[in-house]
């Protein structure tokens, strides 16, 4: 029975991908759980990209650039167009990178909904069914979360409340047409789901595919972080990290062929990665210069994380993802939670507690015995410093879009991004329009939803 109804949901996915997935409605009965088990795998099922963000924003960052034969290799005109910052991007009037989370929102609303109304489980069976639910509002606040920094503006508390930010569907049957929420809208399901979640979710899973608390706290870290709320970011930060997660010592990272790490290891708290972006591997896309140049020569980081493809090549190429492979890691991870309690500590004024959590960090990083630790700082020095370490500890993960995004905010951290293509200079200025993307034709037309101005 279950192998029939992941069939029909496999056509549901055709179906979905024919037209804009917010005016094609699909409808919760045609999917028909009946056990937790079954449930459980809608959310496990990897087919239907359960795991997978959005990937279009990682190209206009500034992580790495590629030769113009490089470009012209690109496997999309999005690809192209993201790159150089164009203001049209989608040349087709889906995109799949509003598609994605949206059809993982649709699958985590058909959980809630069919385990909310599963009243007859056994004892021991409830348990199953909270976490469950919690796993639902994770996975649900994540595709908002992702939607959000792509297609709405940079989070500000003085004007959220009047922005424009994404379209929140909680119900999985989509029987009318609905409107774009506020930012401040926005933001609230995505906090609110996520801390109903965290009280649902298990301390340990079988695979980090799985979120557990951990995962929860940690990804309320990253969205308070991504709204300056500093205060809130760092008290998530600390709770996950609280579970016993730890870091990996980069001393004892032995790469494999083009590969450094391996996937699932023990620094990995929530597993994702970049959907189908497999250019950056080429032999003609490096790291960018200035990134690389800042890996001191006793720093692990340089050498696990980068590789020259052959001895003619331009530059240095990617091969450090936690996915073990040519996927990009997008997860959350332990290093990650150091570099947030790092910064914001520093923002909140304790410095020396800032650069303990930097220099913990940084011990796993060095060459061991060779790293010395940082100390005696001013705020504004230090803040430097963890900024300049978050961009090489994160690197290739797609958070640099929305570092720039919020980064941008201030003067003395605003940064102006330049690529030159075909002897064609581009440049992408800080608090550009052009840091929010498109909204496709698709939901433009047949859905009437407000346009993003660019």
């Amino acid at each position: 029975m279950k192998k029939y109804k992941f069939q029909f949901l496999a056509i549901l996915l055709l179906l979905v991908g024919c037209d804009g997935f917010l005016d094609e409605k699909p409808s919760k009965s045609l999917v028909v759980p009946q056990t937790l088990a079954e449930l459980q795998g809608l959310l496990d099922n990897t087919n239907f990209l359960m795991n997978d963000s959005p990937a279009l924003v990682f190209n206009g960052t500034d992580d790495f650039w590629t030769t113009d034969q490089g470009f012209q290799s690109f496997n999309s005109i999005p690809n192209q167009s993201s790159y150089i910052w164009e203001e049209e991007i989608f040349d087709t009037p889906q995109a799949s990178d509003w598609l994605i989370p949206y059809r993982q929102v649709f699958y985590a609303n058909v959980v809630l909904e069919e385990a909310k109304e599963m009243n007859q489980v056994n004892d021991s069976e409830h348990e199953e069914r909270d976490e469950l639910i919690g796993r639902a509002l994770f996975m649900r606040a994540k595709a908002f979360f992702d939607l959000a920094g792509q297609f709405a503006p940079v989070y500000r508390e003085e004007s959220a409340s009047g922005l424009l930010g994404v379209v929140i569907r909680t119900k999985p049957k989509i029987t009318d047409k609905q409107g774009r929420t506020t930012l401040q809208e926005t933001y609230d399901q995505i906090l609110g789901d996520l801390n109903e979640a965290v009280g649902l979710l298990p301390e340990t899973v079988v695979i980090s595919t799985r979120p557990t608390q951990a995962a929860g706290q940690a990804l309320l870290a990253r969205v308070y972080l991504s709204m300056s709320d500093y205060k809130m970011a760092n008290q998530w930060a600390k709770a996950s990290l609280e579970s016993g997660a730890e870091l990996l010592d980069f001393n004892e990272v032995m790469p494999s062929g083009n590969f450094s790490f391996a996937p699932f290891n023990k620094e990995t708290l929530y597993y994702s990665v970049l959907n189908g972006q497999l250019f950056h591997y080429s032999n003609l896309t490096f790291v960018d210069q200035e990134l690389f140049d800042s890996y001191d020569s006793l720093d692990l980081r340089k050498e696990l994380y980068y590789r020259k493809p052959n001895e003619s090549a331009m530059g240095y190429v990617f091969r450090g993802s936690f996915s073990g492979d040519y996927a990009l890691f997008s997860g959350l991870s332990t290093g990650e939670m150091y570099l947030i309690l790092a910064e914001t500590e520093i923002r909140l004024g304790r410095i020396k507690e800032g650069l303990a959590y930097l220099n913990q960090l940084m011990e796993k990083r060095y060459q061991l015995g060779e790293f010395q630790p940082w100390e005696d700082l001013d705020q504004t020095e230090a803040l430097k410093l963890v900024l300049k370490e978050r961009r090489k500890e994160l690197a290739f993960r797609g958070l640099r879009w929305n570092d720039l995004r919020r980064l941008n905010l201030e003067p003395a951290l605003a940064k102006t991004l330049t690529r030159t293509v075909n002897e064609v200079e581009y440049s992408l200025p800080p608090n550009s329009p052009r840091y929010v993307f498109p909204i496709p034709e698709d939901e433009l037309q047949l859905n009437g939803l407000e346009p993003n101005i660019r």
